[in-house]
């Protein structure tokens, strides 16, 4: 772990460097880093150099090119500065690695050359392909949601990854991310989930939207020892519980982009949650027709398609009934499937 060796002056304040980790997220190469967990503090998207652990002046100077040389290097990266007191403060960065190699973000911990580091925070990323939707997870955040290895694709569908998930705060917000007509910029919302033991945890999603490369990264961090874990969203309980009715599929879509991002099923629907439909060129425009008459006001309508999943597939004849069951801003409709009877 390099390091370096600077001088500093106090700051105005005098106080002292608080011996805990703050995190940076360097999610976007073309924006600067920010700030979004300050020990246990959460902050949206705010100045490093107003992190608790920038106590002087040159702590501060330090802080921003410490988190960008870690972000570069992809490995730890420490600075030590002299205070006129004689005392010494150690920087220590730490990188957060997304699915591909990149880093997604930076954990800094200060304190006296006679304090020893805390574990950093758990930081797992994911990356959405912006056109696809499909989300490509890192080893880090497939332990913090305890998939085993091949249970869960990857890249991994809304449907399939929201199931990891026994709650999800701003779904809205969400889906307004992820939605390719009218995006957003940046969402940061929380989700629980529950281990098969029963340990339940607190996370914290931190998202981009980079237009350069087409993809939406995302950080998450586990805040469970800070932010007690809140209840499981007890109507997504019930909803993926529903019984239905045999031969037949229930999905809940954004009427906004046409993305399903629930899917509740036995066989031989149940796989389909893991698997991206494609719609028959043909029935393209009465999909994109029937979302927008739902959206202009329509309750319910029954549609027939043509999907695959595969081009070396035959096409599936489906009969779908669509009802609208939200009137937000982000209207969303039931969808019941079943196979076209011949």
């Amino acid at each position: 772990m390099p390091g370096r060796l600077a001088s500093c002056t106090p700051g105005r304040s005098g106080r002292r460097t608080p011996a805990q980790w703050v995190v940076v997220e360097t999610l976007s190469i073309d924006c600067g880093p920010s700030l979004i967990l300050d020990g246990h503090y959460k902050r949206r998207f705010g100045n490093p150099n107003r992190a608790s652990i920038a106590a002087s002046a040159a702590q501060a100077r330090c802080l921003v090119p410490l988190v960008q040389r870690c972000a570069a290097n992809g490995h730890a990266e420490l600075d030590e500065l002299r205070l006129p007191s004689g005392d010494t403060v150690r920087m220590i960065a730490s990188p957060v690695f997304g699915p591909g190699d990149r880093v997604y973000g930076v954990s800094v911990w200060a304190g006296t050359a006679f304090e020893t580091p805390t574990p950093p925070p758990t930081i797992g990323a994911l990356e959405w392909d912006a056109a696809t939707v499909l989300a490509t997870i890192s080893p880090t955040l497939r332990g913090m949601l305890n998939i085993p290895d091949g249970e869960l694709l990857s890249p991994a569908t809304l449907p399939d990854l929201m199931t990891r998930f026994d709650g999800l705060g701003d779904r809205a917000g969400l889906l307004a991310l992820l939605d390719p007509t009218h995006p957003v910029d940046s969402w940061i919302g929380t989700a629980t989930t529950r281990f098969t033991q029963g340990t339940r945890r607190n996370l914290r999603i931190v998202a981009k939207a980079v237009p350069a490369t087409n993809t939406v990264p995302a950080l998450v961090c586990d805040i469970s020892n800070t932010d007690p874990t809140p209840a499981a969203d007890s109507v997504s309980a019930a909803l993926r519980r529903a019984p239905i009715a045999q031969g037949h599929a229930v999905g809940i879509v954004d009427l906004a982009n046409g993305l399903i991002h629930e899917w509740i099923a036995d066989e031989p629907f149940a796989s389909w949650r893991s698997r991206n439909p494609e719609i028959h060129p043909d029935d393209i425009q009465l999909v994109t027709d029937t979302c927008a008459r739902l959206l202009s006001g329509t309750a319910t309508l029954t549609i027939s398609a043509r999907i695959r999943f595969d081009q070396a597939d035959d096409w599936i004849a489906l009969q779908a009934t669509w009802t609208r069951i939200t009137d937000d801003d982000r209207p969303q409709a039931l969808i019941d499937v079943t196979f076209l009877s011949h």
